[in-house]
């Protein structure tokens, strides 16, 4: 399709804003053209049988003759069609007469300029303004801040390309802040893990402090409070956290932070049981999941404990993945979005077969809570600890030409049962909270 902008009224229409007319592809076809006018005419003087003889031959020469015409007739056609095929491309190529476009690609700029049209136009006149003090030439990201954030959609958030830059480091396992994972509770953001060897470890930092403001400003979204905490290697951040009924400034310094997404370790005094912790989902965490099995495995486990306490979630395809490792044939989880289009993850018939629990808290989110799910509804492992978060939502990442990008959901997930998550968590199949958990952990495994 060959389009040319008619912006007068707003709208990309089809050349010159008429209905596209029926072109010619460069043939012009007489009736005659392919026929020999003399055929049939036989001489008077024939007798009669030489006459139907001759009359059942030219009904043969006509037959082939209209044959040949009309094959002719075709590769003319053919033939005129490329030819006329060939002067458009190089039209468009090499004089710039419009441009080719899929019905995809012209549905989109149709609708693209049904919506954002005017916006186009008053920046158009905006910049034809003799006396205007300024030329808008875009929408700035404060300005796009502002508009995801009133969506309605507690976890869609727009980044620029520096904060989606250091996004993408977190959940590759390498990044600059202080060493800590957030997640969000009510109106508060607690802290729920405080990794080993960090500054806030060192700083003093303790898991269930509550941020309250950094560099004295106080952060709206758990990624709000990531984003602010996160910057230049070297450089410091002050976080101000509520412990109990104190308030405690922590002015920290930020280094690259380099953590692995699972640890593992044979449970002390139980030498046949592996003890295996996913903190996040991250880029390479499903790997990692199955050489801690390996491993622990080889040093004579044969039951294992997966904690998935304080777990908020991360990268959906690796959560199914484990899932994937740890199931024989069954569905892992499905999800639908908005136009009720579903989507289904089964499980291969392949499985590691490990006799095992899992544990879980309030905050345990989001992937955590697919991959608890999934083992829960299979028959694959006792859930023990208390009610988990409630996330049963995905969100997509999308990065623009720029380096910005958006985080928004996409997706309601549902357990294989059929029921959701989302707003109701997971009731584990053991309640117990604290020291409790480990003992009914080993009671439920044997020991």
């Amino acid at each position: 399709m060959m389009i040319e902008e008619n912006r007068e009224n707003g709208m990309i229409s089809p050349e010159n804003g008429q209905e596209p007319k029926p072109e010619g592809l460069g043939l012009r076809l007489s009736d005659t053209a392919y026929y020999d006018l003399n055929d049939g005419i036989q001489a008077a003087a024939q007798t009669a049988d030489q006459t139907a003889v001759s009359a059942a031959e030219e009904k043969k020469k006509e037959k082939k003759s209209k044959r040949g015409g009309r094959f002719r007739t075709v590769l003319a056609f053919i033939l005129g069609a490329a030819f006329s095929l060939g002067i458009m491309i190089l039209g468009v190529n090499m004089f710039g007469f419009g441009h080719f476009v899929s019905d995809d690609e012209y549905a989109y700029f149709a609708e693209l300029d049904s919506a954002f049209g005017k916006h186009y136009e008053i920046l158009k006149m905006i910049d034809q303004d003799p006396i205007a003090q300024s030329s808008p030439r875009e929408v700035d990201d404060y300005l796009l801040k502002e508009i995801v954030a009133s969506i309605g959609d507690p976890y869609a958030e727009y980044y620029t390309a520096e904060e989606y830059k250091e996004l993408q480091k977190r959940y590759l396992g390498d990044y600059v802040g202080i060493g800590i994972g957030v997640v969000q509770v009510d109106d508060d953001i607690v802290i729920m893990t405080v990794f080993k060897d960090t500054p806030a470890e060192a700083g003093g930092i303790l898991p269930e402090d509550i941020i309250k403001k950094v560099d004295g400003k106080v952060p709206a979204t758990v990624d709000e409070a990531v984003d602010m905490i996160s910057g230049e290697e070297g450089t410091q951040v002050t976080v101000t956290v509520q412990r109990g009924d104190q308030t405690l400034d922590f002015t920290l310094t930020r280094a690259r932070i380099e953590t692995e997404s699972v640890g593992y370790s044979v449970l002390e005094g139980h030498p046949d049981i592996g003890y295996i912790s996913i903190v996040s989902f991250r880029e390479g965490t499903d790997e990692e999941f199955k050489e801690a099995v390996k491993d622990l495995q080889a040093q004579g486990c044969s039951k294992f404990i997966l904690d998935l306490r304080d777990n908020g979630g991360g990268l959906t395809d690796v959560c199914i993945e484990i899932a994937d490792y740890l199931l024989p044939a069954c569905r892992i989880m499905s999800e639908n979005t908005k136009d009720g289009t579903e989507t289904v993850y089964n499980s291969d018939a392949s499985s590691a077969d490990l006799e095992m629990v899992v544990l879980v808290n309030g905050n345990t989110a989001s992937a955590s809570e697919i991959l608890t799910a999934a083992l829960q509804d299979n028959n694959a492992a006792k859930v023990i600890g208390t009610v988990t978060y409630g996330k049963g939502v995905t969100q997509s990442l999308q990065k623009f030409s720029d380096g910005s990008g958006i985080k928004i959901t996409v997706t309601e997930y549902f357990r294989p049962s059929g029921k959701t998550v989302h707003g109701v968590g997971i009731t584990p199949d053991i309640i117990a909270e604290g020291d409790a958990v480990l003992d009914a952990a080993l009671e439920e495994l044997g020991q």
